[in-house]
Parts: C-alpha cells; sequence; structure tokens
C-alpha cells in the first residue's frame, strides 16, 4: 500500500481510546500529535489495523488498551502502541467480532477489563 494521510475515523479511534483506556502516561501528551500520522501499512488479515511511522531502535509499548463495538454490533480489542514519543501503530482484534474486526464506535471504547484471579 502507498503511504497515506490518517483517516478521520481512525483520528476519533485513537483519540478516544487514549482519554478513555490509557495504559501509560504518555496518552495524553501523544493525543495533538495524532492528526498529523501517516499510515503505513496495513494488517494482512483485513482487519483495521495499522502501522505508522516509527523507529526500529525504540521499543513499542502499550499506550492505551480498551474494547469497544464496532458500527454493526461486534466487539474488539483496541491497542494504541507506541513509543514516550510516538504513536506507532492502532490494532483492532477480534472479541466476538467474527469478520467484522473494523474500528469500533468511538463512545463505545471503555478500557479493557482487568482480570481477576480467583482462589479455588
Amino acid at each position: 500500500m502507498e503511504p497515506r494521510s490518517i483517516n478521520e475515523s481512525e483520528v476519533a479511534v485513537i483519540l478516544a481510546a487514549l482519554k478513555r483506556a490509557p495504559v501509560a502516561p504518555e496518552a495524553v501528551e501523544l493525543e495533538p500529535t495524532v492528526p498529523s500520522l501517516r499510515v503505513l501499512k496495513r494488517c494482512d488479515c483485513g482487519c483495521d489495523s495499522v502501522d505508522f511511522e516509527d523507529d526500529p531502535n525504540e521499543k513499542s509499548d502499550l499506550i492505551a488498551d480498551g474494547v469497544g463495538m464496532t458500527p454493526s454490533g461486534g466487539d474488539v480489542g483496541v491497542i494504541v502502541w507506541g513509543t514516550s514519543t510516538r504513536i506507532t501503530g492502532l490494532e483492532i482484534y477480534d472479541l466476538g467480532a467474527d469478520d467484522d474486526i473494523r474500528l469500533p464506535v468511538p463512545s463505545s471504547i471503555t478500557p479493557f477489563p482487568p482480570i481477576t484471579h480467583v482462589r479455588d
């Protein structure tokens, strides 16, 4: 694919994830950079995951981690990957959406539920 500017839907999802499901202190600081991101690669599986410009010398970590619902009602996971200075990817993955692994409705994004351990 040819590199392209981030689209409005991707911007809205990333901003919602950074606000509603941040897991790193950089989340707030990186918000202003979102509209200028350039998409370099789409996921080969056909989902709406995309990769942005990154520095191979820096390790990407979770910046935001949430869940959301697609416009047709599928449940998806939403991860914003990045470093302390840049967002490097948006990952959308199946949580019961079947073939509907699309960008979620931004207002549906919530933090990923914590895992609770139960003793027997």
